[in-house]
């Protein structure tokens, strides 16, 4: 029987060949911060280069941005980032491990050797830094990367003359101070993100002009009423989860079945995904 590789085997086996190092190692290394190393650069270039030139390229309703990290402190306010982006910061009262839960699990989860969670208390995951002199104004490294394909939409709209319905992509860093960052890549602290925010009429929810090119694909779908259950994922069209209304809209299942498609086309089992 083989052996499953784990999370550590993959971390072992991307230091030893040059995709991603524990950043400043050398130094004690900094919990969810990593290092991408000469095999590890061009893996992640590939990949952007590969979904800018699939998701905007090659279209003519998306257009992509580059927005700043650091931008002014109101748009986290106005956008609940500043009141509600916060986990509960949770300590185990046996092992001392701190993690993160959210406010619907307090006094639910218990941690991974058995004992309850002391609550310390709300934390907000954004980085605070300051922009200017000693004085200056506090602000925020961005969590995500759409907040300013929102303030930034009329004029993108604007200078490219789109109509509903459009996208705006962009690829960037992303910071999230997390509690307690593990499992390698999966829960860091400094990360990319590629994202495309994608824009139709509230009215026309229901009026894709490409749904027929992904009506027959097909997806593991594990509905509402399946987990009820307790039941596996099953596959079925695009198509069928429209009609059966676990899909709600057109342009849902379209969008569904594209990055599907996506992943798929960079040779991912397609039955990994559900």
């Amino acid at each position: 029987m083989e052996k499953a590789i784990g999370i550590e085997d993959m971390a072992a086996f991307c230091k030893k060949k040059g995709f991603v190092y524990p950043s400043g190692e050398i130094y004690g290394g900094l919990s969810g911060f990593w290092d991408y190393g000469h095999l590890g650069s061009e893996l992640k270039k590939n990949l952007k280069d590969n979904w800018w030139k699939f998701h905007v390229q090659s279209r003519d309703d998306i257009v992509g941005i580059d927005g700043s990290i650091i931008t002014n402190p109101t748009v986290w306010k106005a956008s609940g980032h500043v009141d509600c982006f916060t986990d509960v910061y949770v300590v185990c009262k046996k092992c001392k491990k701190p993690n993160k839960l959210d406010k619907s699990e307090v006094g639910k989860i218990k941690c991974e050797c058995g004992s309850d969670y002391d609550v310390k208390g709300d934390l907000n995951l954004m980085f605070k830094t300051q922009v200017g002199p000693v004085s200056g104004n506090d602000s925020y490294l961005r969590p995500e990367t759409a907040q300013l394909m929102f303030a930034d939409f009329k004029l993108v709209a604007e200078n490219n003359r789109l109509k509903l319905p459009f996208g705006i992509a962009q690829i960037g860093k992303a910071f999230r101070n997390e509690i307690s960052p593990r499992d390698f890549l999966f829960r860091c602290r400094e990360f990319e993100q590629m994202e495309i925010e994608y824009f139709v009429h509230p009215k026309k929810v229901n009026e894709c002009p490409f749904i027929k090119d992904v009506l027959n694909h097909k997806i593991h779908i594990l509905s509402e009423d399946l987990q009820k259950k307790g039941e596996e994922a099953v596959k079925m069209s695009m198509k069928d989860a429209l009609n059966k209304k676990i899909i709600k809209t057109q342009w849902h299942a379209y969008w569904l079945a594209m990055e599907h498609k996506w992943f798929i086309k960079l040779g991912v089992k397609a039955d990994n995904f559900r």
